[in-house]
This record gives C-alpha cells, structure tokens and sequence, in this order.
C-alpha cells in the first residue's frame, strides 16, 4: 500500500511540469512525438507484468544505497530545475527519481528488468534551442546542397543560395522543418520499439539501430527532392501545400520499409547456407 502512495506522490509531483511541457515547450519545438513516449514506456511495462508479478513475490530492495543515492540526485535536478525554470532539467529529473526508486523499493533485478521503459522516456526530454539550431542548421545547409547536386545531376534548372533553392522561377526555402531533425527524432522513438520488441539477436539490433539515422535522412534528402520536382511541376501551391504537409508519411514509409529490408537482409545473411 505504501508503495502506491510513493508512485501517487511522484505522479502528483511531475504532472504540473509535464502539463507544461504539453502545453508549451513540445509544441514550440516541435517535439511532437513527445506525446506518445509516455502511453509507449507504460505499455512496456505492461508487457513484461508477469515478470514484475514474479519479482514481487521476492522483493529484495537495493542494500547498497544506489536507489537512495540516483533518487537524491534526481530530487536535486527537479528541484533545482522547477525553481530556475529549466525544463529541459525538470524532465529529465524523472530518470534517476525512477531508477532511484525502483531499485530502492524492488531491487535490482527490476531495475534491470525496467531500464529500457525508464530510460525510452529520456525522448521526453525537451533539448535546449541552443542545440537544436546547432543541430539543425548543418542539416539544412546539408539536404539542401544535396538536393541541389541530385536534381542538377538530372539536367533540372536549379540554383542555390544557402538555405534558398530556386528551380525554374520558383523559390524554395529550406526552413527548420526541412532539416528533417523532428521526423528523425520520431522515426528513432518509433524505430528504437520496434527494434526492442523484436526478435533479432543483439548484434542485429545494433545494426539496425545504427541504421535508423541514416535511412532517416535518405527519407528526407527524397522528400525534399520530392517537394522540388512537384513545385516546378505543378506549381509552388502544390508543392508547399498538400504535398509539403503530406511529404513527412514519405519519410516514414521510406524508413520503416528501409529497417524490414534490413532485418529481413541480415536475416537471410545468419541463415547457414545447407
């Protein structure tokens, strides 16, 4: 029954901050996969209740003062985010107050059994805006000077001027939402559980992990080729319109049908040869 109360407390204690972050910071940034990472580490946890239930049974809480040292620490970073108003803090605080707890409550065999749910929910963690334009930016200048070679490879009447693509007489700007950062950011959350629950060995999952970033900005230089080709086409509202709101299911689909392939390659790769 205590423990409950515990769990109650630190519900009670992060929802302010969280509602926060809901209702301002993810959406200033852009961080909208944020709201999926926590129903997705819950249903994790959930996955694995007959291995909680069982380690219930033998509950052997940490001896050696790490579950009271990460949560004292984690006290510390909430604390001192909430009073300066770090929400990049705040958030992350709830890392070590859950590690803490659960190996000062249940041991270490469920922290080891919930490291994976704790630490997906680092993705809640909003980064400063003074590393993602340090992020960002390259990324832009990058797609778009790759975009510029691929389709003035291909005979098509294109010019660049830093972030400015013009192709025939129209102007493409490669805003932040071109650098493909928020698309590489959701495709990595959703990428990251469908690699965990899979059934590959650890080396595969490795790989496939490694794989997710660069399929992510092959999806986006393909997306922003994309969005060129239609604008001198049909038109800068066909291209900045539908197809500009539309083009982030390209990336997706590029991605997800890139890690199957994958898998499915490295698969066929392990099988021996009869």
């Amino acid at each position: 029954m205590v423990h409950y109360i515990i769990w109650a407390l630190v519900a009670i204690i992060y929802a302010p901050s969280f509602i926060k972050l809901y209702r301002v910071r993810w959406d200033l940034l852009d961080y909208t996969h944020s709201y999926f990472i926590l129903p997705v580490s819950l249903w994790l946890i959930w996955r694995k209740r007959d291995q909680i239930r069982e380690h219930l049974q033998d509950i052997k809480p940490g001896k050696n003062f790490l579950g009271l040292a990460a949560l004292s620490s984690g006290i510390l970073l909430f604390i001192f985010g909430s009073r300066f108003d770090y929400a990049s803090l705040t958030a992350f605080s709830l890392i070590p107050v859950l590690f803490g707890l659960v190996h000062f409550l249940y041991g270490t065999k469920m922290v080891k059994l919930l490291s994976f749910p704790i630490l997906y929910l680092l993705l809640l963690v909003p980064p400063p805006m003074g590393i993602i334009d340090s992020i960002t930016l390259p990324m832009r200048y990058g797609i778009s000077s790759l975009a510029e070679q691929v389709l003035s490879f291909l005979n098509f009447p294109i010019s660049r001027d830093g972030l400015l693509l013009t192709i025939g007489y129209t102007d493409i700007f490669m805003g932040q939402p071109c650098s493909g950062f928020r698309s590489l950011i959701t495709l990595l959350s959703l990428g990251i559980i469908y690699i965990y629950i899979s059934k590959s060995s650890l080396p595969k999952k490795f790989l496939l992990t490694a794989s997710i970033v660069p399929l992510a900005l092959l999806g986006n230089l393909v997306r922003v080729i994309t969005l060129c080709l239609i604008t001198f086409y049909f038109g800068e509202e066909a291209g900045q319109g539908f197809f500009h709101n539309f083009s982030g299911i390209v990336m997706f689909i590029i991605t997800i049908m890139g890690l199957i392939s994958i898998e499915s390659l490295l698969n066929k790769v392990s099988v021996p040869n009869k």
